[in-house]
């Protein structure tokens, strides 16, 4: 499945409590179904476009963690 993640330069977005923080680990990091919804999760968390990257990633539908 192609999924995106957030990278930013506190980190990457972490979904924790049922909110969004950030972790230094990409394998924890926190799966969006698109590159349009995982900008917006950046966004809402106060970062501007260009602050942070967009990563797409093929990963196992298991190992998901999709927000």
């Amino acid at each position: 499945m192609h999924t995106y993640i957030v990278k930013t330069h506190d980190g990457y977005l972490y979904p924790f409590a049922g909110d969004v923080s950030l972790t230094d680990e990409q394998e924890e990091a926190g799966h969006y179904r698109s590159a349009r919804e995982a900008s917006e999760a950046a966004q809402e968390l106060g970062y501007k476009e260009g602050t942070y990257e967009v990563i797409a990633l093929d990963v196992d539908d298991a190992k998901l963690n999709l927000q």
